[in-house]
Formats: C-alpha cells, sequence, structure tokens
C-alpha cells in the first residue's frame, strides 16, 4: 500500500478511536453480505450518548481487521475498547469474528434475498467485562436500490460476569440508494437479556433512527466508507439518543 494511503488511513483512525463525547455500551453495526476475496479492511466503529444512565459507558470503540478468506467468507480479529462514567479508558475485550455468506445476493436479479451466517467469541480483557458467545443468520431482502438486512443475533455470556441465559441482540436497518456511493435509510438496535425469563418492555433496550451510508473517494481505487446514525429510545432503560460514525478504510485489495 502506499504511503500516502497508509498515512490518510493512520489519520483517520486516529481521529475516529479519539472521540470523547459521551457514548453507549457498545457499538452498533448491521452485518452485511459484503464480502470480497482477498479484500483486508480496517473497521472503526465508535458511539456516542449525549445523555446518560448512571452504568453506561461515555463511549464505545471497536477497531476491528477484516479479512476476505474467500468470496464467501470474511474473518475478523477485534479489539473492543470502552470509556466509562465514573472510570478510565479501557481495553474491554478482545474477539474473534466470521462471516459465512450461504447465499450472496444475485445482483442481475430485481429481487433477491440473502443469507449468511456471522459467530464471534469475546474475550474478557478487563475484570469489570464478561466472556460471551455470540451466533444468528444475516438476512438481506434487496430490491433495486432498496435493501432490508436483519441480524437476529443471540449472545450467551461464561466465565466471570457472567449472567443466566441467552440474550437477543439484534439490528437491523433498511436502505435506498439515491446514487452511487451514497444511501439514506433506518437502523433499529436492541437488547433482551435472558429470553428464558425476559424483562419487562420498560426495562428492555431498544432504538431506532435514521442513517446514512457512504464511499468517499480519497484517491483513485482509495474509497473509505463511512456510516453515521442517530438512534432514539425508545423505552425507560434506553439512553434517549445514541450517535454512531462507523468507518471502513481499505489497507489492500487484490
Amino acid at each position: 500500500m502506499q504511503i500516502g494511503r497508509l498515512c490518510v488511513a493512520l489519520a483517520i483512525a486516529a481521529s475516529a478511536v479519539a472521540v470523547t463525547a459521551p457514548a453507549g455500551a457498545h457499538t452498533f453495526d448491521v452485518k452485511q453480505l459484503d464480502v470480497t476475496e482477498g479484500s483486508l479492511e480496517l473497521g472503526l466503529d465508535n458511539t456516542a450518548h449525549p445523555h446518560l444512565p448512571p452504568d453506561a459507558n461515555r463511549s464505545a470503540h471497536d477497531v476491528s481487521l477484516d479479512w476476505g478468506a474467500h468470496r464467501w467468507l470474511k474473518l475478523s480479529a477485534v479489539l473492543k475498547l470502552e470509556n466509562p462514567r465514573d472510570d478510565d479508558f479501557r481495553l474491554a475485550k478482545t474477539a474473534a469474528e466470521s462471516l459465512l455468506v450461504l447465499k450472496p445476493i444475485d445482483l442481475e436479479r430485481s429481487h433477491d434475498i440473502g443469507l449468511g451466517w456471522f459467530g464471534a467469541i469475546e474475550a474478557s480483557l478487563h475484570p469489570d467485562t464478561t466472556n460471551s458467545l455470540v451466533f444468528g443468520p444475516i438476512v438481506t431482502l434487496a430490491a433495486g436500490k432498496l435493501s432490508f438486512t436483519a441480524n437476529p443475533f443471540f449472545a450467551k455470556t461464561f466465565g466471570r460476569n457472567r449472567v443466566e441465559g441467552v440474550a437477543l441482540d439484534y439490528g437491523w436497518n433498511a436502505r435506498y440508494e439515491l446514487r452511487e456511493g451514497f444511501a439514506v435509510g433506518v437502523e433499529a438496535y436492541g437488547t433482551v437479556d435472558n429470553l428464558g425469563d425476559p424483562p419487562p418492555w420498560s426495562k428492555q433496550e431498544h432504538r431506532v433512527g435514521p442513517a446514512i451510508f457512504t464511499e468517499i473517494e480519497l484517491a483513485k481505487d482509495f474509497k473509505i466508507t463511512p456510516d453515521i446514525g442517530v438512534f432514539y429510545g425508545l423505552t425507560p432503560a434506553t439512553p434517549h439518543v445514541a450517535i454512531k460514525l462507523n468507518v471502513g478504510i481499505p489497507l489492500s485489495r487484490r
């Protein structure tokens, strides 16, 4: 990779990870079936909360290295950082993720469905965090410039600080492509703890709001992909507003 591209990538990484505005407990990202064999990308996912509940983090940041191992398989190594309200910035977890494309979207068809499977193991790196397994399907419905993707994922904690039961940790988005490299849409995220004995609606976390999805060409054959969203809480247990800024930076592609 050219030195200029590397400098740009490092500058964007530094600015994204250095977000200090109040932020949420974890990052927000709807996993897509966009796997390119041989691609290598730096992912920077960041969240912020202008209004904090007592036990929330001021910020959360995921730094990932994503590799297209095959046209149907993406592997990722992730570092998860948190900025707690009453503590120092900390390295919370590390994770290994896989995204398996079971059926890609056929771009030659006017309507199609895509299917995939996501799996991750998260290892605690701080006494206040826990280990977890995360897994579930990825479903995409595409119709021309309109698409809908759902991530109904399940999470099971283990080891220190574990909690009982299996949680539903979902995300979905609907987007419309206004032009190449620019789309608008709606995203939603939520968590239901312990599906065997779930808490009442008022104590669950659910949020929804608008988002934009962009590609910005910084040089020939070098595009970054920022996603920006603002999400509003739907329950008393959900922070009133959450803001996300996710950026994908290609490192190489063969």
